[in-house]
């Protein structure tokens, strides 16, 4: 094996080198939801809001200014950026003994593991999942600049998870289902295919676009909570409410439109309502079809660094629709299938292979 790196916990994620996002582009106008008025305030109007676009697009940006939550996420996200930007720097030989195998998606994927369209062509992302559970004994090898994050890991997974749930008792409030029907199927002790996700996109290589580093798709979790400081992610204009559809391409006519980074805010954070969501609660909320490329104009001349953590069901958990006055019956599925194999098969479906 190749000898490791080691980490250097003091150093810090600099995004402030990064130019400001190019004017002249199509953006989405998404929602913004004060993560404060909705811990502290109880602000009833705050949450009407968090139903609503829930209901339609499945995006919102999340202020996390004001709670001691925000604060975490806002600290974690540039301590663990700091970490990506050392990790990814490895080299290729190494990162490979960490390739993600067996029956886990936790652990190193390398850039062109997915298919982009129809045709085969490679995606140009590369990342590293480190699991809510597998964190807390590392059983499987990881680099020292891993290891050594783990404290930092466990409180971003403690805070992240906290704050996905308390929105998804919101929704289930709205939808007239108990909260402790979504908790008890996403339990942070229980083993699922929640993660932490470090993820690189190389800068640009050449100007028209796209060059894509993550393919279209919908993310197949309950709720995703994304922090990054380049433009890159982008979002179809028209809301679906299908979702997983594996052809690459979006279901209903429309365009991609750029989520362009708020000024004044150091950073963004972007929740994606995923589909097991939808699933359970038969299509009433909504996954966002999205995919990402490099930066546009000057900013694509950087690598684009993400921190992404996914709120799964538990493994044991089955993939059913819940029942509640806001949610429509739908058929009983055909046969019952848990969360864990459940997401195998949508990571295949991506090109997400698992190794024996």
């Amino acid at each position: 094996m190749m000898p490791h790196k080691e980490a250097d916990p003091s150093r810090e994620f600099t995004p402030d080198q990064y130019p400001d996002f190019p004017d002249g582009f199509p953006t989405i106008q998404l929602e913004t939801i004060s993560l404060a008025k909705l811990l502290i305030g109880n602000d009833a109007a705050e949450q009407d809001r968090v139903f609503e676009v829930c209901k339609g697009r499945g995006f919102f940006y999340l202020d996390l200014a004001g709670c001691e939550a925000g604060a975490t996420i806002i600290k974690g996200a540039d301590q663990a950026a700091a970490a990506a930007e050392d990790v990814f720097k490895l080299s290729f030989d190494e990162k490979m003994t960490y390739r993600i195998h067996g029956t886990s998606l936790d652990g190193y994927k390398v850039a062109g593991e997915t298919h982009t369209d129809k045709d085969g062509t490679k995606d140009t992302a590369e990342f590293f999942n480190v699991g809510k559970n597998e964190n807390d004994q590392m059983k499987k090898p990881w680099p020292e600049i891993i290891k050594a994050t783990k404290p930092l890991f466990r409180d971003y997974i403690v805070t992240a998870h906290g704050i996905g749930m308390f929105i998804m008792g919101i929704l289930a409030n709205k939808l007239g289902v108990d909260p402790a029907e979504f908790n008890s199927r996403h339990r942070i002790m229980k083993q699922s295919g929640d993660h932490i996700r470090l993820t690189r996109g190389p800068p640009r290589e050449k100007e028209e676009l796209p060059e894509i580093q993550t393919p279209s798709h919908t993310d197949f979790g309950t709720i995703t909570l994304l922090m990054n400081w380049l433009g890159g992610l982008q979002v179809w204009s028209e809301s679906s409410r299908k979702a997983q559809l594996l052809n690459h391409e979006p279901d209903v006519p429309g365009e991609w439109l750029w989520v362009r980074p708020k000024k004044g805010c150091a950073i963004i954070e972007v929740i994606n309502l995923g589909d097991a969501a939808v699933k359970f609660t038969n299509g009433v909320l909504c996954a966002g079809r999205h995919r990402v490329i490099p930066s546009p104009g000057t900013q694509g001349k950087y690598p684009r660094y993400s921190v992404v953590y996914f709120v799964r069901p538990e493994n044991e958990c089955i993939m059913k629709q819940l029942r509640g006055p806001g949610i429509p019956d739908g058929p009983e599925e055909e046969k019952d299938i848990n969360a864990e194999d459940w997401i195998k098969q949508q990571a295949a479906g991506l090109g997400i292979r698992f190794e024996k």
